[in-house]
């Protein structure tokens, strides 16, 4: 009867023994690497303040409350008029002291602020015309007087136009001028105010 071979039993518990301590010997796996998140981003260098004499100032802004759909005919596209005004200085605070609306004759139909109003640092202003409001017509506009530092950015003013247009829209925008000088009010003729109208508040002043 053959002996039993004990030798593979032992050489075979080496080998479980030599395996165990090179797996005691691999070297620890790395931990993931985190990167550090990125530094905060430094704010702009501050603007210095304006600090100008207060000068009177006055922009012209272009608007359309209707345009014609054919020369040869009455028909004609009804829009809404928003007026945005928007001081993009970041430290002068300015103040709107008149914002009125013209009709394409050049008569004011409307004035929509009954007292100063200021506008903040970054403040916008906005008013409206209704799309049913067609009395400014084709040639509408708006003047808007202003005061503030001397040294204050000009206003930002602008229309955005809205209204239909056969089965679609139709927008556009009309950005304004500042004016060379601020325009004498009794130069300008003002339209009898409507029986709902308030009463006007005092004119802006003179150059």
């Amino acid at each position: 009867m053959p002996r039993p071979n004990r030798a593979r039993p032992f050489a075979l518990a080496l080998l479980l023994v030599g395996v165990g301590l090179a797996a005691c010997d691999d070297p620890p796996a790395e931990a993931p690497v985190v990167a550090a998140p990125p530094a905060p981003v430094p704010d702009p260098p501050a603007e210095a303040p304006a600090a100008g004499a207060t000068r009177l100032r006055t922009v012209y802004v272009p608007a359309y409350s209707h345009f014609p759909r054919d020369p040869k005919s009455d028909r004609k596209t009804l829009l809404s008029v928003l007026l945005s005004v928007r001081n993009v200085d970041s430290s002068a605070t300015v103040e709107l002291t008149h914002v009125d609306y013209y009709d394409t004759s050049g008569h004011r139909v409307r004035r929509y602020l009954e007292a100063p109003r200021e506008l903040a640092p970054l403040e916008t202003a906005e008013f409206h015309v209704e799309t049913v409001d067609e009395a400014g017509g084709s040639g509408a506009n708006f003047l808007v007087h202003w005061e503030g530092p001397s040294d204050a950015h000009a206003l930002l003013t602008e229309t955005v136009m809205l209204g239909n247009f056969g089965s679609g829209y139709v927008t556009f925008t009309s950005r304004g001028v500042e004016l060379d000088r601020r325009l004498d009010p009794e130069e300008v003729p003002v339209a009898a105010p409507a029986a709902d109208e308030a009463p006007a508040a005092d004119d802006p002043p003179a150059d």
